[in-house]
């Protein structure tokens, strides 16, 4: 049986083993959905656009998430979050056709925010960043360069 020792994302997109709670849908109920995307690269300030579609998949406990950008942006984007049944907090794999399969941890919650963190060889290497901000989901890539964290880009989403 999930316990309540695990963050509260274990309860958003993972406690199979226990009925769902209203909690835990009302937590998952802020992500699942499409969402329509606008923002800016950090380098250069051109505009970037995306829909990101989330949705839970009872059977397997997990949540879905596709990240299609919209043209001239070229990324597409399957992952697969769900609990992660070795130890605290969760896990995802992201697949695009620029870096095949990669794998992530998020620790949880922190405030109202969501992290996604890529390890190389124990260190942070590419982080993914989801914060709730009112009615907006806030979505920001950064990646490992000259020895730092930097901002890739941050796009602003609002469900449609």
């Amino acid at each position: 049986m999930c316990r309540m020792v695990f963050p509260a994302i274990i309860m958003l997109i993972g406690a199979a083993a226990a009925p769902a709670s209203a909690q835990a849908g009302e937590l998952l109920a802020r992500f699942a959905g499409t969402w329509s995307c606008k923002g800016s690269f950090a380098s250069n300030g051109a505009p970037i656009a995306a829909d990101v579609f989330m949705q839970s998949d009872e059977r397997s406990g997990a949540l879905i998430v596709r990240h299609d950008d919209i043209p001239p942006g070229a990324y597409h984007a399957l992952e697969v979050w769900t609990a992660n049944k070795s130890g605290t907090g969760a896990r995802a794999a992201i697949s695009d056709k620029y870096s095949g399969m990669r794998w992530f941890e998020s620790p949880g919650w922190v405030g109202s925010t969501l992290t996604w963190t890529r390890l190389e060889n124990g260190l942070a290497a590419e982080q993914f960043a989801y914060e709730f901000k009112g009615d907006t989901l806030q979505v920001t890539w950064s990646i490992m360069r000259d020895g730092a964290m930097r901002l890739g880009d941050t796009l602003a989403c609002r469900r449609i």
